[in-house]
């Protein structure tokens, strides 16, 4: 396959952005960022809300004249939608050469040899694939932070989620694979690993819990540190806290959607828990690692959500003070319960919802960012600032994006920086 150009658009989370790497390093083709240029276009898909769906036929649009002047250049579309619509796709557009789930990667090379080899289209989206994580990610030369997939699929089964749908029930990695795939990328220069999986902290083996991975990767010489998401607020054990703790390594951040603050609406969403019990394991945290930041997601006008329900949400938040919170309005996923739930909030109402939960949201993480100015900052250095080419970025370990003059020399090096300033979404120093 040497010598062919593939070009790729990604959309969604981490685990996508960890998938487009694994599809780059199981076709081995040049990269290309000129779709025109490319042998075969693959557009890596989310499905989480009905908007990322619309972006992925937006964009598998785009293609559809270079295929009609090119015949002979393959069209894919990956990920989440691929595996939600299957093929439905291919009828939808024709000029449609390939479909392809998330976990179907490993047969990608094959698939490409046969659309070449017989012109006839492929389908593949079972979930029966023997070595789910046998192709590992491309690494980009010099990138000094990677993600580190320990996991596939979520046996949650919330009622508005379509992510057990598209992407199976859970398969946690093995411990050895895991530890090789960091050592590997230590080799090749990378100092931060995020691991990364649906419901992360409920990784486990028949030996090992979330807790021993975080201790065990820790001992990996030459690795810096580690993160992780997305956590499970029901799988925060004791275990893991005292391994955040205790391990310097591990960053003191945790991102842990709570997605609504009243009791009635968690229940419908199946969330097992209850907003006394998320503020308790909040506590916990907090109580163990005093500086901790957390992070949420949120959703609002989920069906059948009262005016009484999103005072609970506001509440929520003025109780817990999150660092930062990702909140949308609820999108229907076909195939979900929450779909078919008749009490649909009108778009007006979940609208207004959000523009002041996030209004709200924003002075909190503001004035969390302003109360960081004078100390003094550990940053792994990442790169040169994308909006200053004389500053260097990196992040704290409380995921604070911090920009400070300073020479290249620095990247991939922790160095302590003093905030001078804090924005909406960064903070400013200089090198202390």
């Amino acid at each position: 396959m040497n010598g062919k150009k593939l070009y790729i658009e990604t959309y969604g989370c981490q685990m996508n952005e960890y998938d487009s790497d694994r599809i780059r390093n199981a076709l081995s083709f040049e990269l290309t960022d000129n779709p025109a240029d490319a042998d075969v276009i693959i557009v890596n898909t989310c499905a989480i809300r009905e908007k990322a769906d619309q972006k992925a036929f937006s964009s598998l649009g785009r293609f559809k004249h270079l295929k009609a002047k090119r015949p002979d250049v393959i069209i894919g579309i990956a990920g989440c939608v691929a595996q939600l619509y299957g093929d439905k796709i291919i009828e939808k557009m024709p000029y449609v050469d390939l479909v392809i789930g998330p976990r179907a990667i490993p047969k990608l090379p094959k698939l490409i040899t046969e659309i070449q080899s017989d012109q006839r289209k492929k389908i593949e989206t079972s979930f029966d694939v023997e070595e789910v994580f046998e192709i590992e990610p491309y690494h980009e030369e010099g990138k000094v932070t990677a993600f580190v997939s320990i996991q596939q699929g979520c046996n949650k089964m919330c009622t508005y989620c379509i992510v057990p749908h598209v992407r199976g029930k859970e398969i946690n990695r093995p411990l050895e694979d895991i530890l090789q795939e960091i050592r590997r990328l230590v080799q090749k220069g990378v100092k931060e690993v995020t691991l990364i999986g649906q419901t992360v902290n409920s990784w486990k083996t028949d030996r090992y819990r979330f807790g021993d991975l975080l201790r065990i990767a820790a001992e990996i010489e030459g690795l810096l540190r580690i993160r992780f998401t997305t956590s499970y607020p029901r799988d925060v054990t004791r275990k893991m806290i005292d391994a955040m703790r205790e391990v310097s390594k591990v960053c003191h951040h945790i991102h842990l959607p709570v997605q609504s603050g009243s009791n009635r609406v968690l229940a419908r969403m199946k969330r097992t828990y209850t907003r006394e019990w998320y503020i308790e394991t909040v506590n916990r945290l907090r109580d163990a690692i005093p500086d901790i930041a957390i992070s949420t997601d949120i959703i609002v006008g989920f069906p059948g959500e009262t005016e009484e329900d999103f005072h609970d949400t506001m509440k929520l938040l003025e109780e817990v003070q999150f660092d930062s919170a990702f909140s949308f309005k609820f999108s229907p996923r076909p195939g979900t319960p929450a779909a078919d739930f008749p009490d649909r909030v009108d778009d007006n109402t979940a609208s207004r919802r959000l523009k002041e939960l996030q209004e709200f949201q924003r002075k909190i993480t503001l004035e969390k960012n302003m109360s960081r100015v004078g100390l003094v900052e550990e940053v792994l250095v990442e790169g040169r600032s994308k909006h200053n080419d004389g500053f260097l970025s990196g992040r704290t370990p409380h995921n604070r994006i911090v920009n400070f003059p300073g020479p290249q020399e620095l990247i991939g090096k922790i160095v302590n920086v003093k905030i001078t300033e804090g924005f909406q979404n960064s903070l400013r120093g200089e090198l202390y």
